[in-house]
């Protein structure tokens, strides 16, 4: 027995601005939940489609991403561990969700691979419609030497002349709107050396780094003039003793360190970009309704599941991804991210983030609540264990025809952050069923 609500929402592409937040003036659920036995339903209950509008905005197998080079290093464990692999992501945004490559390319580096998985995991990427060169690292190189070695893999790449930035990313990074990820990227002069990236989101961590260097998780693009400069510098020249004569322990240090010892080019800040270096519940982000170029870390300093939630831009396009509706009977969609209902009103400001995350830092209170200021701003509490929100997260998503969708969200009895202390818990699992129609 569980829970049950479903509604079938029409989209409709008819506005020129995707907004924070897009108010709907009608419920989106203007009868009460059913409690029904799966086992026994033949028939789902169902309501009329609710019509919202969205902005036009290309679809995956819309999308050409041929000007981007990406490069990965990692290991070959990583790659073929179920728990870690990133093919299923990858495919999201390397590809036009159905197969077949959108131009972008990828070099990924391999460390610990005999020739058998380099061929394994070149057919597992060429299966996914991932245009990729697989190569094995040089086993030489520490961690940030293969880092930074893969700049010598842009600059001799087949395809370099084609490409029109070169970006450094981990195996955990995803893009989730990679059309406007180009547009960003359009304003730049690629005939001018650029070092793009993006801070961390920890202030504490930037001070204690000295220095204003792209940090890699949130994705480095680079200009060719910059690679070709890297490729001419060496930037990895070590000491007698083995340590690195430009001073770094990490790939994206070592590689700002020869950047800035070798020319005068400068990083250009895009905060657009996030390293998402955040710990525990990542809802706050997720529900602010941003437009973030790129995730990071969701396999391990937080637990998020980046392709079904991409899954939405097979309906409405890209910019329809963590887009948020608000509804009249106090509902807060944040599109295939999660479905949340205030039922004592929406009496807070919904431009300020939520704070879920944690700096992991609990002992220092102070420390909590001003180390991601420069990030997010001031953020408003979280209402978690309070009784005033009860959310319901995406437990998958489907694509079911040409711009349709169908999400399931998910509220187990058994999560606590949706009772205050006192309250009796829900006896009942619930599900929420949205179809996305055009």
């Amino acid at each position: 027995m569980i829970e049950y609500a479903s509604r079938s929402i029409h989209y409709i592409s008819d506005v020129e601005e995707r907004k924070s937040i897009t108010k709907v003036s009608e419920s989106l659920f203007p009868q009460s939940f059913s409690r029904i036995s799966i086992a026994d339903q033949k028939v789902l209950p169902t309501s009329k489609p609710l019509n919202v509008q969205v902005k036009r905005s290309p679809r995956p197998d819309e999308s050409n991403a041929s000007g981007l080079l990406f490069g990965v290093s990692t290991t070959f464990d990583r790659f073929h561990d179920s728990r870690t692999s990133p093919v299923s992501e990858w495919s999201r945004w390397l590809t036009n969700g159905q197969g077949v490559s959108n131009g972008a390319g990828l070099i990924l580096a391999l460390l610990n691979s005999s020739a058998s998985d380099i061929e394994f995991a070149a057919k597992q990427l060429a299966d996914a419609g991932i245009n990729a060169t697989v190569l094995p690292s040089d086993p030489t190189l520490d961690m940030p030497g293969r880092y930074v070695d893969l700049v010598n893999m842009f600059y001799n790449h087949p395809t370099r002349d084609q490409r029109s930035w070169f970006a450094l990313i981990d195996d955990d990074t995803f893009f989730p709107y990679i059309h406007q990820l180009q547009n960003t990227l359009s304003n730049y002069d690629t005939k001018i050396p650029y070092y793009i990236g993006t801070f961390t989101e920890r202030m504490d961590w930037m001070l204690y780094n000295h220095a204003p260097f792209a940090y890699g998780g949130g994705g480095v693009f680079l200009s060719f003039p910059t690679v070709k400069k890297l490729v001419q510098s060496d930037c990895l020249a070590k000491n007698s003793d083995g340590t690195y004569l430009l001073h770094a322990d990490q790939g994206d240090r070592l590689l700002y360190n020869c950047i800035h010892q070798n020319s005068e080019i400068t990083l250009t800040h895009l905060p657009l970009l996030h390293q998402l270096d955040q710990f525990g519940d990542p809802s706050g982000f997720y529900e602010s309704g941003k437009q973030p170029l790129s995730l990071h870390h969701y396999k391990s300093w937080h637990q998020f599941s980046p392709h079904p939630t991409h899954t939405i831009a097979d309906a409405c396009g890209e910019d329809c991804v963590f887009q948020r509706f608000q509804f009249a009977d106090e509902y807060i969609l944040s599109n295939g991210y999660s479905l949340a209902h205030y039922p004592n009103g929406i009496d807070f400001n919904v431009d300020h983030v939520e704070h879920t995350f944690d700096a992991g830092e609990k002992n220092n209170p102070d420390l909590e609540e001003t180390v991601f200021s420069y990030a997010f701003g001031q953020m408003r509490p979280g209402l978690s264990r309070t009784g005033r929100k009860k959310a319901w997260h995406l437990l998958d998503a489907r694509r079911e025809g040409p711009g349709i969708v169908k999400q399931v969200y998910l509220k187990r009895w058994s999560d606590d952050r949706w009772y205050k202390e006192g309250d009796a818990a829900p006896d009942l699992d619930s599900i929420v069923v949205l179809n996305w129609i055009p």
